[in-house]
C-alpha cells in the first residue's frame, strides 16, 4: 500500500511540474505578463474534507482546464484542545466550459490529496492497533465532482469571481461504502461550497 501511495504522489508531482513548465512560454493576455509562480486566484471553502473552513491559492495550468489549489483547512474535534489541521493539493479539471452571456459555467471533477495532522493521525499505525484492521489516517485521497460559475469583473486587480459547489468523499469512506453494509453508500458523501477571487 505504501509503495502505491508513493507512486501516485510522484506521478501527481511530475504532472503538476510538467503542466507548469508548459505554461512558462505562453503569452499572457494581461497587460503585464504574469510570472509563473504567481497564483491566479485565492479561494475560501466551507466543508469538503479539507476542514470546516479552508483557504488557499490556485494555479491555472494546461490552458486553464486543469487547476491546482494548495489549501489549508482546520477542524476542531470534540473540543478546542484537539484540532485537525489539513494541507491539501486539490486537482480540479474543468470538463467543459459553457458561455452564457457574461457568465462561464463549467462542470468539474477532481481529486484532492489531503495530509492531516492532529494528536491521533498516523502514517504508520502504532503497534497496539490490530494489524490490517484500521486504515492509516495521515494521507487521504478525496475524489469529487461539482460545478463552477464564473463572472468577469472590470477591475485592474480583481479580474473575476467564481462560486463553486462540490460533492465528494474520501478513500476509506468510499471503500467501506462499497464493501460493507454497515456504512451506507449514500452516507459517505459531503457537500462543499466555495468562492474564488481571480487576479
Amino acid at each position: 500500500m505504501k509503495k502505491y501511495i508513493i507512486h501516485i504522489l510522484v506521478f501527481c508531482c511530475c504532472f503538476n511540474l510538467s503542466a507548469l513548465g508548459s505554461n512558462l512560454n505562453e503569452v499572457q493576455t494581461d497587460s503585464i505578463k504574469r510570472k509563473w509562480y504567481l497564483p491566479r486566484d485565492a479561494k475560501i471553502q466551507y466543508a469538503g474534507n479539507i476542514g470546516f473552513l479552508s483557504a488557499g491559492i490556485t494555479y491555472h495550468l494546461a490552458k486553464d482546464w486543469y487547476r491546482l489549489s494548495i489549501m489549508y483547512g482546520s477542524t476542531s474535534i470534540h473540543s478546542h484542545v484537539h484540532t485537525l489541521n489539513t494541507v491539501a493539493f486539490k486537482n480540479t479539471f474543468l470538463i467543459k466550459q459553457f458561455h452564457i452571456g457574461d457568465f462561464v459555467v463549467a462542470p468539474t471533477a477532481g481529486l484532492s490529496i489531503n495530509f492531516g495532522s492532529t494528536h491521533n493521525t498516523y502514517r504508520n499505525l502504532p503497534n497496539y492497533f490490530p494489524n490490517d484492521y484500521y486504515f492509516q489516517n495521515k494521507i487521504h485521497f478525496a475524489p469529487f465532482v461539482g460545478a463552477m460559475v464564473y463572472h468577469p469583473l472590470p477591475y485592474k486587480i480583481i479580474k473575476g469571481i467564481d462560486f463553486y459547489t462540490e460533492i465528494g468523499t474520501i478513500d476509506n469512506y468510499l471503500l467501506e461504502g462499497i464493501r460493507t453494509e454497515y456504512v451506507k453508500f449514500y452516507d459517505i458523501w459531503n457537500l462543499a461550497l466555495g468562492i474564488s477571487i481571480h487576479f
